[in-house]
């Protein structure tokens, strides 16, 4: 990627549902280190922006979009959040996302824990692995120190207090070796506070 070229581009974006337009010819670059604020009234379309940027199913669903986006420099077509994910692409979605009986680091790491061998494995292979619960803090402890805050890595979701999830959220997004941006959708909703969509460059 050139020094000056946008991490993430949005270039003409317009989506309409059954004929109603609620986005239309946005643009906007989004460069390393830049944080991008869209702020508005509910239904104003932010959130149907950060699903075309995730590639979120409904939007194919409905038509798909016209437009493009970039991501360092490549024009992408996401056919479902993974394929984002893959990008580089992270996101925190206005409803959590969490396992209210897992703890801080067993929601961060979910899906992607870090496993040891058993002596089982010789014989049913790599599905007798345990948990390796100290990597797995580690890993946890280390997302949570990139956003400067105090979490538990042993707290369990179903105890915690609403702000404490959300850096949650956060935490398990940046903790992607994969992410360069991170893309939260109404990140003060769940406060009651005014609605606002933030798209966060996150080289980390």
């Amino acid at each position: 990627m050139g020094q000056n070229e946008p991490l993430l581009s949005i270039q003409h974006v317009t989506k309409e549902f059954y004929g109603n337009v609620v986005l239309r010819d946005v643009c906007f670059d989004l460069r390393e280190g830049e944080i991008l604020g869209l702020v508005g009234e509910n239904g104003a379309g932010k959130t149907t922006l950060m699903s075309i940027c995730f590639g979120m199913p409904v939007i194919a669903e409905t038509g798909g979009f016209q437009g493009s986006i970039s991501v360092d420099g490549q024009e992408t077509h996401f056919s479902n959040p993974f394929d984002a994910l893959d990008a580089g692409l992270g996101m925190v979605h206005q409803e959590f996302s969490l396992i209210p009986g897992f703890t801080t680091t067993e929601n961060i790491v979910l899906n992607r824990e870090s496993m040891n061998p058993s002596v089982l494995n010789n014989v049913f292979g790599d599905r007798m692995s345990v948990l390796d619960r100290k990597a797995m803090r580690a890993r946890a402890e280390s997302a949570i120190s990139k956003l400067g805050v105090k979490l538990d890595p042993d707290m369990l979701v179903s105890e915690m207090p609403v702000g404490h999830k959300q850096f949650t959220e956060i935490a398990r997004e940046i903790s992607r070796s994969k992410t360069k941006v991170l893309i939260l959708d109404e990140p003060r909703s769940p406060t009651g506070s005014s609605s606002s969509a933030t798209a966060v460059s996150s080289r980390m």
